[in-house]
């Protein structure tokens, strides 16, 4: 650690203040005739005659590292630390801390939602190794954080909660194999042959890599383990384990984001220009003779090759979204994956309408770093340095951009984004910790059984958007007054639709009952909820 040294003028010299060493300063202010310095290892309190009057290096059971402080009115020390967070010495041996609720460190590497709760996976790796954090799972459940941190692990880059049992959820680790808890406990440290089938990159040493994790539509878990011979391995529902010898196939040296599609195949992300590698086993994990497999560059529809891959996400359509270091790309028909041939891959081209007849290629400039798909299939999209764009559906038409200089994100560099179906919540995982922003679409129902109108009835001074939650997913929605002339209709995002209380003509509705009539696609299935408007 760096050190410094305090001098002081004393009105003709300069001369050592505190000649101690190995003491690193962060902060000199004065307060009501004191001087308070803050250092990494130590708080001094300094009188009117220069003499260090107090000196705190303890907080009674944890160190000071104390960054800045100061005096109030009341004589009250408030101190800001590094690693215990707001202190306050209201005499002489008596500390609070106080500290908001959030994670222990603002550490993001993968995030997942299931049930309502959050999963932050607080790792990290470099070209060939870890950053070395220790085991950091955050949990943020009902508007409150609990952290996780295993320092016998290091570098959770994946965390997956159970979709059959929220209760159960699975932390994989760049070095130290795979983790699963149930109520928050850890219940299994899965290691090399016990009973798991993940391997050592150092057989006996039990480093094991893991990458991605997936559960497929018969609940079994997909797990990526790189720099082995067998880099695929499966838990499946029985508790039994399988691995994939496609080491060879995939010859490449990490695998991270492993997705599993509708039509149960797995694509898994081969990052630093290995380009991708898919595979399906025909629903038969045992049986490896039916087994089709694919390792291919990603190649546009202009004969480029973008290898360089770092996220990857299905639509609700079954198109395949990639992320690479120049934008993103689709692949339209998945299902074609194993054909002989060619796989193009399409770039989509905004138009410019500027009379030129030009277009440009979406985000072609940005590394895409996460994708993320909501309840109306627009797509969440992640950046390295330019934040995060919210784009229609088919990708043609920007939402939203939002950055640090016209929002609340806390940095341009999005590492992960997460989105909260149930409730449309989006969570943002930057390189200075997580923000969420709450989104107008959430996941469709598969009927109209949880339909929920709010507020209900809407009173004079309100103000704000009319909520109808719980529909089927995209459908059409008229509100009409009770004699049935309509004022206003829109097709909900998902499974929800916003309305302002105002008519076609943008005045405020009358007082009165109103009726909300929902209607889907096809016509199959249909609701009538009521709304009441008082003025």
């Amino acid at each position: 650690m760096e050190t410094d040294t305090l001098y002081m003028y004393n009105g003709s010299s300069w001369e050592a203040f505190d000649t101690r060493s190995g003491i690193k300063n962060y902060s000199l202010e004065r307060y009501q005739d004191k001087l308070i310095i803050a250092s990494y290892d130590l708080l001094r309190i300094v009188d009117e005659a220069f003499q260090i009057e107090q000196e705190i290096d303890s907080y009674g059971s944890s160190p000071a590292s104390a960054m800045d402080a100061l005096l109030d009115e009341n004589g009250i020390l408030w101190i800001a630390d590094y690693y215990a967070g707001m202190i306050k010495r209201s005499a002489p041996g008596y500390f609070e801390s106080i500290k908001p609720n959030g994670p222990f460190t603002d550490d993001v590497f993968n995030m997942t939602v299931n049930d309502g709760s959050l999963y932050v996976a607080g790792g990290g790796m470099k070209i060939n190794t870890g950053v070395f954090n220790p085991g950091e799972v955050y949990i943020f459940s009902d508007d409150s954080w609990q952290s996780i941190v295993d320092y016998s692990v290091r570098d959770i880059l994946s965390v997956l909660s159970d979709p059959l049992d929220p209760k159960r959820f699975y932390a994989g680790s760049w070095g130290h194999g795979l983790l699963e808890y149930y109520s928050r406990e850890l219940v299994h440290h899965y290691k090399e042959s016990d009973p798991s089938t993940l391997q050592s990159i150092y057989p006996g040493d039990d480093y094991i890599r893991l990458g991605g994790l997936a559960f497929d539509s018969d609940h079994n878990l997909w797990i990526t383990n790189s720099g082995v011979s067998s880099p695929v391995s499966v838990k499946k529902r029985d508790g039994s384990w399988k691995s994939f010898p496609y080491g060879t196939l995939i010859n490449a040296p990490t695998i991270t984001g492993i997705i599993v599609t509708q039509l149960d195949h797995k694509w898994l992300v081969l990052p630093r220009g290995f380009g991708l590698f898919a595979f399906d086993n025909n629903g038969t994990i045992d049986n490896e003779n039916d087994d089709r497999f694919r390792k291919f560059s990603i190649i546009d529809q202009d004969g480029n090759t973008l290898n360089d891959v770092y996220s990857i996400a299905e639509d609700l359509e079954g198109d395949i979204w990639v992320g690479t270091n120049q934008g993103p790309l689709v692949y339209y028909n998945p299902e074609n994956i194993f054909l002989e041939g060619t796989l193009t891959a399409q770039r989509i081209k905004v138009p410019r309408n500027d009379g030129s007849g030009l277009a440009d290629y979406l985000l072609g400039t940005e590394t895409i770093t996460s994708i993320a798909v909501d309840g109306a299939n627009r797509k969440w999209i992640g950046t390295a340095d330019a934040g995060v764009f919210l784009l229609t559906e088919d990708g043609l038409q920007e939402i939203h951009h939002f950055n640090e200089s016209n929002s609340p994100l806390l940095s341009n560099q999005i590492v992960s984004i997460a989105i909260d179906h149930l409730s449309g919540e989006v969570f943002f995982g930057t390189g200075k910790g997580v923000i969420s922003f709450r989104s107008t679409a959430t996941g469709g129902a598969g009927d109209f059984r949880n339909v929920y109108v709010f507020p209900n009835p809407v009173r004079q001074d309100y103000s704000g958007p009319i909520t109808i939650t719980g529909l089927v997913s995209n459908v059409n929605v008229k509100i009409t007054d009770i004699s049935g002339n309509i004022v206003f209709e829109t097709t909900s995002l998902g499974g929800q639709a916003i309305w302002d209380g105002r008519n076609f003509s943008g005045d405020r509705v009358h007082s009165g009952v109103y009726l909300i009539l929902c209607t889907n696609e096809d016509g199959s299935k249909t609701h009538i909820a009521k709304l009441l408007f008082l003025h």
